[in-house]
């Protein structure tokens, strides 16, 4: 599957594989994202798997929002597709225990 970001008031929803393949086109969007929000709530419930390079992403991601005020909220603790890879990368700490 494709990647695919699916936005609902504030609620980013990624679908399909995230990868150091397609990392750079989630960077520049959420940043941009970002410049125009307070905040964001970003799900990975959905995604069907993720490498190394996507979860340090992800965990770049959420301590630069901390470095400009901004708050970054990921959810996705659910998910065992990717609960591996955030266990080996230490990056697990960044999900949220709270579902929306």
């Amino acid at each position: 599957m494709a990647l695919e970001i699916k936005e609902n008031k504030g609620l980013y929803r990624i679908y399909g594989k995230v990868t150091s393949q397609n990392i750079g086109a989630l960077r520049i969007y959420f940043t941009t994202v970002l410049e125009a929000e307070e905040g964001i709530v970003i799900s990975l419930e959905y995604l069907d798997s993720m490498d190394a390079a996507a979860a340090l992403f992800f965990e770049a991601l959420y301590k630069q929002a901390v470095q400009t005020n901004k708050v970054v909220t990921i959810i996705g603790a659910e998910n065992r597709n990717i609960e591996e890879i955030m266990v080996l990368t230490k990056t697990n700490y960044i999900l949220s225990s709270d579902r929306i």
